[in-house]
């Protein structure tokens, strides 16, 4: 009985996750059509940073209500936060910008290698679709809205209410369905890896506006500062320069740190079959693939 209830709990997850993505989609196809719609009708053509700046928060507007609706009756975890000062965020932000340099020459290596096998010239989604869009559309959108986002969904909503089952299988859990949720192979590894950091920060600190934080620091450092840097090849070495000093900084903390981690316990054993062997979960996964695949096959 037990069991079932723990099955119930998670499908609910999985039924929020999926009711994100499957809204996605469907405000991406209606925002296209009324773009069409305008241009074929009127002769306006919607400007790209605008087009962005509609979908991310038609998307969210929707979809995370929503989602809060779908698992409000899923217990939520209380956690035992510690203080968190400057020196932990800047520790966690080394440690974040060292797992996003190695984790994306993984993606970015596999990704490559994948369009080549299908005889293609290698794509970048997230670099091209920036390049369309004006800096501080960026810095809006993926420096702001998407962090807060992300966060309520991905650590406020699912790592909450997985750590039921303990916080280092939340942690994990939450990880892999961000980085499937990012549709994409040349940023899956990086989100996964930051999602764990990202959980664990939430889980040591308690509060969501920690990793929210650290989220919009590694999108303002890893997208916005590229577009703010003026047009000099020394400012551009010296940024790349300090890629290479924080993933060094960076590697040696964690290993440091390593067998200093704190991992509390849930009240239920964990059970990776409840989390996934429920409705809800499996197509929630099951889509986070079709998009990923419906980018790779059509872009």
């Amino acid at each position: 009985m037990e069991q079932n209830q723990e099955k119930k709990y998670c499908a609910r997850l999985g039924w929020a996750l999926l009711a994100v993505v499957v809204w996605a989609a469907v405000w991406q196809f209606a925002l296209a059509f009324a773009d069409q719609a305008l241009a074929w009708g009127l002769g306006v053509v919607m400007p790209y940073g605008l087009y962005y700046l509609l979908a991310l928060v038609g998307h969210y507007l929707v979809s995370l209500p929503a989602a809060f609706a779908l698992c409000r009756s899923v217990p939520r975890t209380p956690l035992a936060p510690v203080p968190v000062g400057a020196r932990r965020m800047g520790r966690w932000f080394v440690i974040g910008a060292a797992l996003m340099w190695l984790c994306s020459l993984l993606g970015s290596s596999l990704n490559d290698l994948a369009y080549r096998l299908s005889g293609r010239a290698p794509v970048d989604l997230v670099s091209e679709a920036f390049s369309l869009y004006p800096t501080t559309v960026v810095l809006v959108g993926a420096c702001l809205i998407g962090p807060v986002c992300e966060e309520l969904l991905f650590r406020g909503l699912l790592a909450g209410r997985l750590a039921r089952y303990g916080e280092k299988p939340a942690a994990f859990v939450s990880a892999l369905l961000f980085g499937l949720y990012h549709a994409n192979l040349g940023q899956f590894f990086y989100a996964f890896a930051l999602g764990l950091l990202l959980a664990y920060a939430y889980f040591r600190s308690g509060r969501l506006r920690v990793p929210v934080a650290l989220h919009m620091l590694f999108n303002l450092y890893g997208s916005g500062v590229p577009l703010l840097l003026p047009d000099s090849l020394g400012l551009l070495v010296l940024y790349g320069l300090s890629w290479l000093v924080l993933t060094i900084a960076g590697v040696i903390l964690l290993a440091r740190g390593w067998k200093r981690q704190a991992w509390a316990h849930g009240p239920c054993a964990p059970s990776m079959r409840a989390v996934f062997g429920n409705a809800g979960m499996t197509l929630a996964i099951v889509a986070c693939f079709v998009q990923l695949a419906l980018n790779f096959v059509l872009v």
